[in-house]
């Protein structure tokens, strides 16, 4: 079977999450390759525009893509995309000598919502956020009342001193394009039942199924080795954090974070901090959290599944969150993950068997949940194994890759009728 995935990157959380599913395709003896924007990886299957006038093009569409967020004053502007022009057309994409497409994040310039609704081939769709059914938010309020369980009209706008209700546009433009329903795939239970409580989508099939995992490489390593590769100490008990967007970030919860861990550090003072993904912050670091030690950046899957081996125990304190790749990772590596009971956090914890669900936006919870983690070596040796089976046996790329390919035999079935 040959199937391309479309996805305006191979970097961040979906563009990982579609090159690893892409390398998992591959190691199952189908035949993929991907077409980006942005690439990162040296695998010669991704295809990416590139040369400078297609990046001068490029930086001009995301130039145009802002605008009418801007002119709306949109809040969280960073977080709104209109999708109203895009590299890829659907001509091209109807021309590829491929089987089934598979789309996943194509925002920011890549493929618009008209260009979107064009594509006839054999079409499964990734959803990593929650931009396919709202006014063009990548994430929004999940409650009963939110603008996206409904048509957007004028009477349910929340008003923002604008003229232009930039998110019923997108939202019009979407259904008037968007015709012909979709096979939907969520890496969580939580996206999938919003998909299917929205006004447009909720006619299409979703699927639940989890971003893929190279277990042979996210897989525990000796603690004293990893710690070494970083020149951490060997001896106190290591939080790790993990944030690939700003520390200012609010749906990461990082603030969240530091009341908890402020309360952890009264109680548990030899408690000691890994950020990984940011340097050290240019403030003086309060001396009422744990010692921090800032690991910077990472690109390499093998330094990540140290890093997490290096710790014991890893916190997502998200305040919304699909299903963050760096909750499975730790869990892949024998890490126990503490984090709140909210989004797709449930479907990669499984509370206090492979690590602790606190009560949402609960910082005192939060603190307890990693005390109760830190303070028994012998329950975090048994969380940490459960934790590596849980992941080996729904995460791995056979496993993923499995799934992934009958449902691509279902909607070709479909197609062929």
């Amino acid at each position: 079977m040959k199937v391309v995935q479309l996805s305006a990157g191979d970097e961040g959380g979906a563009g990982r999450a579609a090159i690893r599913l892409h390398r998992a395709l591959l190691d199952s003896g189908a035949d993929s390759t991907m077409i980006v924007n942005a690439k990162a990886s040296s695998d010669w299957r991704v295809q990416a525009k590139s040369g400078l006038i297609a990046d001068v093009v490029q930086r001009a569409r995301i130039l145009v893509e802002q605008v009418p967020g801007a002119v709306a004053r949109v809040p969280d502007a960073h977080l709104f995309s209109p999708a109203i022009t895009g590299s890829l057309r659907a001509r091209e994409v109807n021309a590829l000598p491929v089987d089934v497409v598979n789309a996943h994040w194509t925002n920011i310039g890549y493929l618009s919502v008209a260009q979107f609704g064009r594509i006839t081939k054999p079409l499964v769709w990734t959803l990593h956020d929650m931009w396919a059914f709202t006014g063009g938010r990548h994430y929004e309020g999940d409650a009963a009342d939110a603008r996206w369980h409904r048509p957007y009209t004028r009477s349910n706008r929340v008003p923002d001193g604008s003229r232009f209700d930039a998110e019923r546009w997108v939202w019009q433009r979407k259904s008037r394009h968007w015709r012909t329903p979709r096979h939907i795939v969520t890496p969580s239970t939580w996206l999938a039942e919003r998909a299917a409580s929205s006004s447009l989508l909720a006619d299409w099939p979703v699927h639940v199924i989890p971003n893929a995992l190279d277990t042979s490489i996210f897989k525990p390593r000796s603690k004293a080795a990893a710690r070494d590769f970083f020149d951490l100490p060997h001896e106190p008990p290591l939080i790790l954090f993990s944030l690939t967007t700003g520390l200012d970030d609010p749906r990461k919860g990082w603030d969240l974070l530091k009341a908890a861990l402020a309360t952890l550090h009264r109680t548990n003072p030899e408690v000691e901090l890994a950020v990984l993904g940011h340097e050290a912050p240019p403030e003086p670091w309060d001396p009422g959290l744990p010692r921090a030690h800032w690991l910077g950046r990472l690109h390499d899957d093998r330094a990540l599944a140290m890093a997490y081996s290096a710790a014991d125990v890893s916190v997502v304190p998200s305040r919304q969150d699909n299903l963050p790749q760096t909750g499975t990772e730790a869990q892949a590596c024998g890490c126990p993950v503490v984090a709140f009971r909210i989004g797709g956090l449930p479907d990669i914890v499984r509370h206090r068997e492979t690590g602790y669900l606190a009560e949402a936006f609960d910082p005192q919870d939060l603190a307890g949940g990693l005390a109760w983690v830190l303070d028994d070596p012998h329950r975090r040796e048994a969380l940490g194994a459960a934790a590596r089976e849980r992941a080996v046996r729904l995460w791995s790329q056979a496993i993923v890759s499995a799934q992934y390919t009958e449902l691509y035999e279902q909607v070709l079935a479909e197609y062929s009728v």
